[in-house]
């Protein structure tokens, strides 16, 4: 259970880790957390049930307790380059992310699908230290290239990414609904 109200502080560890499935419940309870705050712009028709099931299952409905056991299917590619942190312990954000390929597979590119943060954790360095985590996976890998579509709307996603150094690509996205 996540304590209300709680900081990180100078004393308080914060250690990035590759993710568990141990880890799964946790990582859709900060999910659950962030969306009843009502902070979610980017990430707002995205869910990370929807990235952790596609294909591998249906989620439970009564009670996260029992998530892990309903994944099937291979979930490594999601665990590869999927991080969460700890604080003094206890998860209190996580990245996750896949590799694409453009043209034919003659180039991969790392993606980032989600990250979050517990509310209560925000503007601590928790969100930067996770994507330089994937950024140094993802350079073992030979992937040269970070991408991550963030709303325009969301002001607080776009300083943290460019915070950490991302720029504005020249590629313009254009969606249809269908």
């Amino acid at each position: 259970m996540i304590e209300l109200g709680a900081t990180v502080s100078e004393q308080d560890k914060i250690e990035v880790r590759p993710i568990k499935l141990k880890d799964i419940d946790d990582i859709l309870s900060i999910d659950g957390e962030i969306r009843a705050v009502g902070n979610v712009i980017t990430y707002r028709n995205l869910t990370t049930e929807y990235i952790l099931f596609a294909g591998r299952g249906k989620p439970p409905q009564q009670s996260p307790a029992s998530y892990i056991r309903s994944l099937t299917g291979d979930v490594a590619p999601l665990l590869n380059f999927s991080f969460v942190a700890e604080v003094n312990g206890q998860v209190r954000g996580f990245i996750l992310g896949q590799v694409a390929r453009l043209r034919e597979g003659v180039t991969e590119i790392g993606i980032i699908q989600m990250i979050g943060v517990h509310p209560d954790y925000h503007r601590r360095g928790i969100g930067s230290k996770l994507i330089r985590a994937l950024a140094d996976k993802y350079r073992s890998e030979g992937i040269k290239v970070i991408r991550i579509g963030v709303d325009h709307r969301d002001k607080s996603l776009m300083g943290l990414v460019e915070h950490v150094g991302f720029g504005v690509d020249r590629l313009v996205v254009y969606s249809m609904m269908v």
